[in-house]
C-alpha cells in the first residue's frame, strides 16, 4: 500500500509512471517520520484487516498477514514474502513458521536493511519480483500483500510466482483494482495492470496457469477500515497524550484528505488465494 505525506499531481505519462516506480520514491513513502508513527514502527505498510475487530492500524496490518496465512494449504513448509517492505509482515510470519522457512525480498536495499533488524533469523534479498532469482519448484507458498498492481507488470510476477513454486503450492495476496491512473499521479500503478474486475483479474491468474483460484472482494474489511482509522487517527493519538493540539489538527486534516483520496482512487480491495498445478 503506497502511502505518502502530501495528495499527489495529475497527468502521469508512461515515462513517469516508470521513473517513479524506482526504489527512492518507495523508500520515501514507507521510511518517513508520519509513516513510522501512524504504523507504530511496527515494520507494517498495508491497509489492515478491520474485520477481526482491530482496535489499531498495527493489529489490522498484522490480521491481513494472518488472512494470507489462512488461505495457504501447506503452512509448514518454505514461504516467499513478495515485496516484503519493512520486514513487518515476516516478523508476523514467524508465529508460525520457523524463521528459516521466511524468504523476503524487495526492491529497496534501505528497506531490506530494516526488515534484517526487525525479523532477525529469516532471510532477505534485494530482488524485482518479476525477475525473482529462484530455482524452480522452489517454495510451498509465495504471499504478496498491496504490491502487485505496482509490479511492471502483475502478469509477469504471476509466471514468475507460479514458476518458484512448488507443485501444489499456494499464491496468497491482497491486490486493489484502481478507478483510473489519472488519480494516481505519483506514478504507482502501470498502465497494463488496469483491470475493470475481478472476473478479468481471474482470468489473469488463469492465463498464468493458476488454478482453484478465488478472489474475495475485501473493499469494505480493507480499504473501508482503513480510511475510517485515518479519519480518526489524530483525534485518538490527542486524546491519548501522544500529540499536542496543534499537531493533531495539521494530522487530521492530511489523514483526511488521503482517506478521500484512497477512496476515490481504489475501486476494489482484493483478497486472493490460488495454487499451481500438482
Amino acid at each position: 500500500m503506497a502511502q505518502f505525506d502530501g495528495l499527489p499531481g495529475r497527468g502521469v505519462s508512461p515515462t513517469t509512471v516508470r521513473r517513479s516506480m524506482r526504489p527512492i520514491t518507495f523508500d520515501r513513502m514507507m521510511r518517513n517520520s508520519r509513516q513510522r508513527s501512524y504504523f507504530e514502527n511496527s515494520g507494517y505498510f498495508n491497509f489492515g484487516y478491520w474485520a477481526s475487530g482491530a482496535k489499531s492500524q498495527p493489529e489490522a496490518s498484522g490480521a491481513l498477514v494472518d488472512q494470507m496465512v489462512a488461505r495457504i494449504a501447506n503452512k509448514t513448509g518454505s514461504i516467499l514474502d513478495v515485496a516484503c517492505g519493512l520486514g513487518g509482515a515476516a516478523k508476523r510470519l514467524t508465529h508460525i513458521y520457523p524463521p528459516e522457512m521466511i524468504t523476503g525480498i524487495n526492491i529497496s536495499e534501505a528497506q531490506i536493511a530494516d526488515a534484517r533488524a526487525l525479523a532477525p533469523g529469516c532471510t532477505f534479498q534485494v530482488m524485482n519480483a518479476t525477475k525473482l532469482g529462484f530455482p524452480d519448484n522452489h517454495f510451498d507458498a509465495v504471499i504478496c500483500i498491496e504490491s502487485a498492481c505496482c509490479f511492471d507488470t502483475r502478469d509477469t510476477f504471476l509466471k514468475e510466482a507460479l514458476r518458484v513454486l512448488k507443485p501444489g503450492g499456494s499464491l496468497a495476496m491482497s491486490d486493489i483494482l484502481f478507478r483510473t491512473t489519472n488519480l494516481l499521479g505519483f506514478g504507482q500503478v502501470p498502465p497494463a495492470n488496469m483491470l475493470p474486475s475481478i472476473a478479468e483479474y481471474c482470468t489473469h491468474l488463469a492465463a498464468a496457469g493458476f488454478v482453484s483460484i478465488e478472489v474475495t472482494d475485501a473493499t469494505g474489511e480493507c480499504l473501508g477500515g482503513f480510511c475510517a482509522n485515518l479519519r480518526h487517527w489524530a483525534a485518538s493519538e490527542r486524546r491519548a497524550g501522544r500529540m499536542g493540539w496543534s499537531r493533531s489538527v495539521v494530522e487530521a486534516v492530511i489523514h483526511k484528505l488521503l482517506a478521500v483520496f484512497y477512496a476515490l482512487g481504489c475501486k476494489t480491495y482484493l483478497l486472493v488465494s490460488a495454487h499451481k498445478p500438482s
